[in-house]
């Protein structure tokens, strides 16, 4: 029961992050055209995209440097949420609310603004992850259950084809919502949350293994070494925690009496960024990945979540050559 109820706290918390992202109507599933200005670089290098309220009332996608400077909205990704930024920096993937409850999953070249849905018919938080090759996104889907909706990992090309269902179904008796995407490097493997405990796949759907996190878990992210996956714990509630890979070596990177969440690692593993509540605030904190170096990136007064670090393309990690996707 702990581990059921566990995994119904992780999306309840979750959502309550991004109800505030509802823009004032429905906008359906067009393609969306970009205001002119600002203008965004043409590749996101080094750079952290973050939602935030700073620039409109329904929030949006922005981008910033590691350090917290040059703050600026993304143009084309307005009420957009969960940015994730594409291996070669090139194109961004992000959910945004088409109606009330309902979420779809948007990519667009950072340099255009064209926002284009890949799918949709979704609930809240389906965590849009790209594939290292930049081929693929891996996220939350939706399967209508007797007992209501719920979550299973699904992959789908980066051009809107080819969607998969990855997660298995569990028993007739038995409750099953994963969430919470993330691929290992060499994108062989995802690995997610069922019921806030922490599993790893295959991407072809085989050899599903849950690992020993009595903590339960949260919006994981697998480090760029492949050696760690970075998690938020729910006991103690929103401490941010890394495993090893086969789950052991519990390491304990923050111990705040404020929550934590949502880790995202730099390119070279050395550091991760994080949401942080801070009083009535939710800030981007950048920390060491030894739990040291705590800073803020978010100005006072301002509410910033669910960041994302850009990546070193495929072809600069070693292993397979770079992709024509990303």
């Amino acid at each position: 029961m702990k581990r059921h109820v566990g995994g119904l706290i992780s999306f309840s918390l979750l959502t309550l992050i991004t109800v505030g992202c509802q823009p004032d109507a429905p906008i359906g599933l067009p393609v969306l055209a970009a205001r002119v200005e600002p203008k965004p670089p043409n590749v996101l290098r080094d750079a952290i995209a973050f939602f935030t309220r700073e620039f409109g009332a329904s929030g949006g996608v922005a981008i910033m440097q590691p350090n917290g400077s040059g703050r600026q909205p993304l143009a084309g990704a307005e009420a957009g949420f969960e940015p994730a930024i594409s291996p070669n920096g090139r194109r961004i993937a992000f959910s945004r609310n088409t109606d009330i409850g309902v979420t779809a999953i948007y990519i667009m070249a950072v340099d255009d603004g064209v926002a284009t849905p890949i799918v949709g018919g979704l609930t809240l938080n389906p965590t849009p992850v790209w594939s290292p090759d930049g081929c693929q996104i891996a996220f939350r889907s939706v399967l209508e259950t007797p007992g209501g909706p719920s979550g299973r990992i699904s992959i789908i090309n980066a051009d809107g084809t080819g969607l998969r269902q990855v997660t298995p179904e569990p028993g007739p008796l038995d409750f099953a919502f994963d969430e919470g995407p993330t691929w290992s490097p060499d994108g062989t493997r995802l690995a997610f949350t069922r019921n806030s405990v922490l599993h790893i796949i295959n991407v072809d759907g085989t050899g599903m293994t849950a690992l020993p996190n009595e903590d339960m878990a949260g919006t994981p992210s697998w480090s760029p070494d492949g050696e760690r996956i970075a998690y938020f714990s729910l006991d103690p509630p929103g401490d941010i925690h890394t495993r090893n890979a086969d789950g052991s070596n519990l390491v304990a990177l923050t111990t705040n009496p404020e929550f934590e969440s949502w880790p995202r690692w730099s390119a070279d593993g050395s550091q991760l960024v994080i949401s942080r509540v801070i009083g009535e605030q939710v800030a981007v904190v950048r920390i060491n990945a030894d739990g040291t170096g705590d800073a803020s990136l978010t100005p006072a007064g301002i509410d910033d979540f669910m960041p994302d670090w850009s990546r070193r393309p495929h072809s600069q990690q070693g292993g397979l050559p770079a992709s024509q996707c990303n």
